[in-house]
């Protein structure tokens, strides 16, 4: 592929430190990437339903939207990180403050911990982001994180038990799972009736507030449970809540109640992991979709599966998350609302997980509760799969991804459980592949390039290619 892209130049500063694992750190950086996206025509008559580039179903069909055939850009950053303990006080930070608006980035980005606290031998007592030990392991990049007020234990040697006293969840963003995200951009669809003023003090009145407790157990082999709870409101970006208890409380009261169980695997040359994921809630609603006005009860399942297998310089992982649906009747009027998913976007590819950010179920992402059936920002339940091949050859590193997401129908009554028979999905898929060459010196300089195609059919007339470069060094 032919393209010309910024190269990310990072420069760091680390401070001598009796301890060589902390370090604090500056980054400064530019990000460049290239897209090449063509419309075709096509004779095909065959469209599936809703999905286009649009986020919602009822909108334009894509065709009729001037898309620029190719996309160039460019953000800058600047990155602080700092590890350390003083006495009993320690910090773990991590920040990266991007240029802004214009390139479509949010104004900063934590890392997956940036927090300070209080230690001891026992437990630990802090504020900020921390990580959640206790979710899914089995794809590389999946992230789910509290940011507020938590605690852990550790009563003993291989136990971990984490409490997330309150926690203003905000979709878990981290800079790698974001920074193409805004390729592609989508104009914001205004809610009729409604003043940009009246939309600022709608937002106001949002609260998404969570709460999370979970153990990790074991060291080669682990046990993994957690639970979340989370009230969100009318934090939504297509919600119809129920105007009367919004308008008494300023949200209507939605709930959801998430949990996990997984066990874990980790050996020299291989790695298993599997989780099983529940959910219950209750959706108070005034919209047409649902069978009875009022309210829809949450209530779905879903499977994640991984496994990786290292033969000297070879690393292959199979990455695997199978999600049930809506219930629905003859009329397509929802009975009872599928699996809804927390944290980051589980794929690594830039297509499914960043340009387009197709979930394999409904979410609750930074825009609050989604769920809908579309080509870009698409929230739709169905099946997704990542396969990972690398190789290293001292400091040469190759790695090859694909991924792809096989969604469930929308045009025809469900019974709303996870389903393995061929008749139940879309006779299409959305696939992508990735291959990236990369020179790193431990954790000292990385520099590589990637390239990404994606694989659409025929009658969403779309053909696109993606190239990016990265870079890193720290003195």
């Amino acid at each position: 592929m032919n393209f010309h892209s910024k190269l990310l130049l990072s420069l760091g500063f680390f401070f001598l430190s009796s301890d060589p694992k902390y370090a604090v750190g500056l980054e400064v950086g530019i990000l460049g990437y290239e897209l090449f996206l063509k419309e075709t025509n096509t004779r095909d008559t065959f469209h599936p339903p809703s999905w286009d580039l649009q986020m919602s179903g009822n909108g334009q069909d894509f065709q009729k939207i001037a898309y620029l055939n190719r996309v160039s850009g460019e953000s800058m950053f600047v990155g602080l990180s700092d590890k350390n303990k003083k006495n009993n006080f320690v910090w773990d930070l991590d920040i990266k403050l991007t240029t802004g608006k214009e390139t479509g980035l949010k104004p900063f980005y934590l890392g997956k911990n940036n927090y300070i606290g209080f230690e001891t031998s026992k437990f630990l007592i802090g504020v900020g982001r921390r990580e959640h030990l206790f979710r899914p392991k089995s794809f590389q990049t999946s992230f789910d994180g509290g940011e507020g007020l938590f605690i852990e234990f550790l009563p003993e040697k291989n136990l971990t038990l984490q409490f997330f006293l309150w926690d203003r969840y905000s979709g878990s963003l981290l800079f790698e799972k974001d920074k193409f995200r805004k390729v592609l951009q989508n104009p914001t669809e205004p809610k009729v009736g409604l003043s940009e003023e009246s939309l600022v003090n709608e937002s106001s009145r949002n609260h998404h507030r969570r709460h999370a407790f979970g153990l990790l157990y074991g060291d080669y082999f682990k046990l993994r449970m957690g639970i979340q709870y989370i009230e969100f409101g009318t934090w939504g970006r297509y919600g119809k809540d129920s105007p009367r208890e919004t308008k008494i409380s300023g949200a209507d009261g939605d709930s959801l109640l998430n949990g996990n169980f997984g066990l874990g695997y980790d050996a020299d040359i291989f790695e298993v992991q599997m989780d099983l994921l529940w959910d219950k809630g209750n959706d108070r609603t005034n919209s047409k979709i649902a069978s009875r006005p009022g309210s829809i009860p949450i209530s779905g399942e879903a499977v994640q599966l991984g496994a990786e297998l290292r033969l000297g310089d070879f690393l292959v992982r199979s990455s695997h998350f199978l999600s049930d649906r809506d219930e629905t009747n003859n009329k397509n009027q929802i009975i009872r609302e599928g699996y809804v998913s927390f944290g980051s976007h589980p794929a690594q590819t830039p297509y499914i997980s960043q340009i387009f950010g197709i979930f394999p179920s409904a979410a609750v992402t930074e825009s609050g509760f989604e769920r809908n059936f579309a080509l870009q920002e698409g929230r739709c339940f169905g099946y997704l799969n990542e396969l990972v091949i690398k190789f290293t050859y001292h400091q040469f590193v190759a790695k090859v991804v694909g991924a792809y997401f096989l969604p469930y129908k929308v045009d025809h009554p469900s019974d709303g459980r996870i389903s393995f028979q061929k008749r139940d999905f879309e006779n299409f898929f959305i696939g992508e592949g990735v291959m990236e060459l990369s020179l790193n010196e431990d954790s000292t300089f990385e520099i590589g390039i990637g390239v990404s195609k994606l694989f659409l059919p025929e009658s969403l007339a779309i053909k696109s290619n993606f190239g990016y470069v990265f870079g890193r060094i720290q003195i």
